[in-house]
């Protein structure tokens, strides 16, 4: 009898996600184990604790710590909302809380764990080409230090990587979140010295990813629906991640120099640049035209990625030759005997450092400028400095301070949804879309600072009449108190019955219907009303007219977000 009890509780433990979780680990197991009889672990050990202090990468896993600390402390990212991302983005010079803490806050989970992901893998290879271990020299107290393995290990590394995203702030283009610009960093110096070591591990980031997701979400259930999403390019920073990549090739180079190391081969150089830029999505080069609309030039952008590849591998294997030298000979002339005298070693390195800077100077130029301080739409709730509202087709306060024009698109663009503004931090964002509203029904705005946060919830209620348009009124809610702050107006359902058609207005106090020009508010839930020959009646969620008469009903409208 205990047996056969025990049976239904242990088959549904087998049966369960917990069985998928222990598969998925005995697998990995069992191949670690398997590779490790089949190769030699211990000449792999030295050659790890050959270049890193006891063979671990400290200074990656410091940084890992400290950007788990940012998001788990700072921005709340471990709890059950959202995590606090609007105060932590780098918004403008002139706000320099948002420009020191930008590279190291996360806007969500997943982007955090792709982060620490490419964090622990790239910047686990830079440590390893670098090494802890070196010609220890103590001529001074600084040789001393940098030449230590533990100071290299625990404050060196640490200390460059956090610095590199500070300044990756100060260059990135817009108010960007995230460490992947010293991500891109530590690739573009890897790839300098070891591309196809890199490509390895960069495909390998894409397993680690498969596997994390495996055991957090053992199987998972689809099912078809309507859901909001913006598309997959926009949320990538693709200057910020070019301008990291660059920054990596340039310190990479400096330090090829310093080391003497062997360069890498042209063919292997160019197809690691390629393969990368290609998988990690550097040819996404996109315009965002407002109200959810955006350009993709993939056309464009895949062959900038192409100029990429032969940019950096010219960079990188050119020597101290004479640039143009034979083609100076055979046409002798002042300026061109000038340029015997640059190397192509300095022709590439000039062109990389022409390339950062085409791509950091729009960058400045943005960031060096404050949001709009116009009027916004409704009545704003005024939340320590912050003001949050609510409006459609307003001009976007954060794009529009620069007024640019060219090739068919602009900077004076409109935007629609959930307004936050803080002109002390000159922040200035569509923190929800409409889109997003409409498809969610409420969303929760966390605004704060280094000390404290508060919550503003965004509620939308609508009615969509049949074959017609939708009305609905947006809310605000904080600290008990809720405002009207938007109200979409008038529309009429298609349907007529008894030679009538349904109106509805939404309001701010709540929904009215009329017939004929005869309005009541909307009936509560089971209820009804009358106007005119119809009798309008509320059934759940939706709206039903009755001929008073013949008492047919016809539904005229649903309840939506």
């Amino acid at each position: 009898m205990a047996l056969s009890a025990s049976l239904p509780v242990a088959s549904g433990l087998l049966d369960g996600p917990l069985l998928h979780r222990l598969a998925v680990t005995l697998a990995v197991a069992l191949a670690a184990a398997g590779l490790a009889a089949m190769g030699r672990p211990r000449v792999w050990y030295r050659h790890l604790t050959d270049r890193l202090l006891g063979g671990v990468p400290w200074g990656s896993l410091i940084v890992a710590a400290i950007l788990l600390a940012v998001y788990g402390g700072l921005q709340d990212g471990f709890g059950s909302a959202e995590p606090i991302v609007l105060p932590f983005r780098a918004w403008s010079y002139l706000d320099p809380v948002g420009m020191l803490i930008a590279g190291l806050a996360h806007s969500n989970t997943s982007h955090l764990l792709g982060n620490l992901l490419g964090t622990l893998l790239f910047g686990s290879l830079v440590e390893y080409l670098w090494g802890h271990h070196t010609t220890r020299h103590t001529d001074t107290r600084l040789l001393a230090a940098w030449t230590h393995p533990v100071v290299r290990a625990v404050v060196i590394f640490p200390a460059a990587a956090i610095l590199g995203s500070i300044v990756g702030s100060l260059v990135a283009l817009g108010p960007i979140i995230g460490f992947s610009m010293v991500v891109f960093a530590f690739v573009g110096f890897a790839l300098v010295q070891a591309p196809v070591l890199t490509v390895v591990v960069s495909v390998s980031q894409g397993v680690v990813r498969r596997l994390v997701d495996a055991v957090q979400t053992p199987e998972q259930i689809a099912t078809s629906g309507t859901t909001y999403s913006t598309p997959w390019f926009a949320s990538i920073a693709i200057q910020g991640h070019a301008v990291g990549l660059l920054a990596g090739v340039l310190i990479g180079l400096g330090y090829q120099q310093l080391t003497r190391r062997t360069r890498p081969s042209a063919g292997r150089l160019w197809v690691g640049v390629l393969l990368f830029a290609v998988e990690r999505s550097l040819w996404a080069v996109y315009w965002y035209r407002g109200n959810n609309s955006y350009v993709l030039y993939r056309a464009i952008g895949l062959g900038l990625v192409f100029l990429l590849a032969t940019l950096v591998t010219y960079a990188v294997v050119a020597d101290d030759t004479p640039f143009l030298a034979e083609f100076a000979v055979d046409n002798p002339t002042t300026f061109l005997t000038d340029l015997t005298t640059i190397s192509n070693r300095q022709v590439g390195l000039l062109l990389v450092v022409v390339a950062g800077a085409i791509l950091v100077g729009p960058a400045v130029a943005t960031n060096a400028t404050t949001a709009a301080d116009g009027e916004l739409p409704g009545e704003p709730i005024e939340v320590r400095g912050y003001e949050v509202t609510y409006g459609e087709n307003v001009t976007n306060g954060q794009l529009n301070v620069i007024d640019i024009e060219g090739a068919g698109e602009s900077t004076r663009l409109n935007t629609s949804g959930v307004i936050v503004r803080n002109t002390n931090r000159h922040i200035w964002s569509t923190a929800v879309s409409r889109s997003a509203l409409a498809n969610d029904g409420t969303a929760e705005i966390r605004l704060g600072g280094l000390t404290w946060e508060e919550t503003v919830t965004a509620s939308r209620t609508g009615w969509q009449t049949v074959g017609g348009d939708t009305t609905y009124r947006v809310t605000l809610s904080h600290d008990n108190r809720t405002r009207p702050l938007y109200t979409a107006g008038v529309v009429e359902a298609e349907p007529i019955v008894a030679g009538q058609r349904v109106s509805l207005n939404a309001t701010p106090t709540g929904f009215s219907v009329g017939v004929n020009g005869s309005v009541a508010a909307l009936p509560a839930h089971n209820e009804s009303t009358t106007l005119g020959r119809l009798t309008l009646r509320r059934q759940d969620s939706r709206l039903v007219a009755v001929n008073n008469r013949t008492q047919t009903a016809v539904r005229v409208a649903n309840k939506v977000n």
